[in-house]
């Protein structure tokens, strides 16, 4: 299966984001939908049916991003990796 294209925002900035979030950086939230969204928008329009459904996956993918940003271990992941695997769970569950 391949997925849509899409492109990233990335800069040596974001590389923080995830961090940013789980220290609560007012900021963080805004720079992570910047940079990540049409990722998580390309995915969540490939696994689901309808616009709406797309939309709904989008905010549950986002709150979940904002739940665990402060559990991602740079060490093992980098960033688009943790929000990919986020992104995966959460349409599978809804998927389910």
């Amino acid at each position: 299966m391949e997925l849509p294209a899409y492109q990233t925002n990335l800069s040596s900035e974001s590389s923080a984001i995830l961090q940013r979030i789980g220290k609560t950086d007012k900021t963080a939230v805004k720079d992570c939908i910047d940079t990540y969204g049409n990722l998580v928008w390309a995915l969540a329009r490939k696994y689901t049916d309808s616009l709406e459904e797309a939309e709904a996956a989008t905010q549950e993918i986002f709150l979940d991003i904002w739940r665990y940003a402060g559990r991602c271990d740079s060490t093992k992941f980098d960033e688009v990796t943790f929000i990919f695997l986020i992104a995966r769970r959460r349409l599978i569950i809804r998927l389910q």
